[in-house]
């Protein structure tokens, strides 16, 4: 079998989800690191579509980090399951992953860059992780176009971020209380449920286990942002996730 090949940006929390399911599998692959908005034509060439994660496997380009994940589960069943085998317990976990695609990742990103985005050189060496020489100085001539683009399409207003908070907010208080009294989300083992809330909401958690790390000083704005949320339940029980499951890191 050829080598999977991963089409990514390092600092996505959905391609984050992909890269743990991939490393939880113990799966071989190549990391293809992307740049905002140069991507489009590399990604819609092969899927007709814009959006990564992209995972070539078998030949097969599969777009979608839930749609990934359920075909690593069929196509590497033996390695260590990520869905219950009970039925009940199999689409409990399925819910909590599409609950946390729904509730939590488009929502993290958009507070999260709500406070980055008005600050250039961090957010090149974000943008730019991975890349050659080459990558990086063709990123600079064009970031102030991939900036404008990305408040346009993630909507990043300032109504944005506060109705995205708010929805983090209810997550948080959901997983919360969910977690009051179990280790996993779903019944006694890690499953794709734990997997999904855990990489979304890394960002919010930055986990030293993570692959991708923040490059540098954190904005005093976003820190305190991240620590109206650092003792919540919730985020500690992110940390354990990473602690105990993160296996070993995914390739760059």
């Amino acid at each position: 079998m050829a080598k999977p090949v991963l089409y990514q940006f390092p600092v996505s929390h959905y391609c984050e989800k992909v890269r743990w399911a991939l490393d939880h599998k113990k799966v071989d692959y190549e990391a293809r690191n992307l740049l905002p908005l140069f991507h489009m034509p590399v990604i819609f060439r092969r899927t007709r579509q814009n959006k990564v994660p992209v995972l070539k496997l078998d030949g097969r380009y599969i777009a979608d980090s839930a749609t990934i994940i359920q075909t690593l589960e069929e196509r590497f069943p033996s390695a260590p399951a990520l869905f219950p085998k009970e039925e009940s317990e199999r689409e409990e976990a399925l819910e909590w992953a599409a609950f946390a695609d729904r509730e939590i990742g488009p929502h993290m990103r958009r507070t999260a860059y709500y406070f980055l985005l008005d600050h250039p050189h961090l957010m090149f060496e974000i943008l730019t992780e991975g890349q050659n020489t080459v990558g990086r100085m063709a990123f600079r001539t064009s970031q102030r176009m991939v900036i404008r683009a990305m408040k346009e399409g993630m909507g990043i207003t300032e109504r944005g971020y506060t109705r995205s908070r708010d929805r983090l907010i209810g997550a948080l208080d959901r997983l919360d209380n969910a977690l009051a009294d179990r280790s996993y989300l779903v019944g006694e083992r890690f499953s794709v449920a734990d997997l999904t809330v855990a990489a979304l909401l890394s960002p919010l958690a930055l986990p030293p286990e993570a692959p991708f790390q923040f490059p540098g000083e954190i904005p005093p704005e976003l820190q305190q942002f991240l620590d109206e949320f650092a003792e919540r339940p919730s985020v500690e029980w992110v940390r354990r996730m990473y602690r105990e499951h993160r296996g070993r890191p995914a390739k760059a």
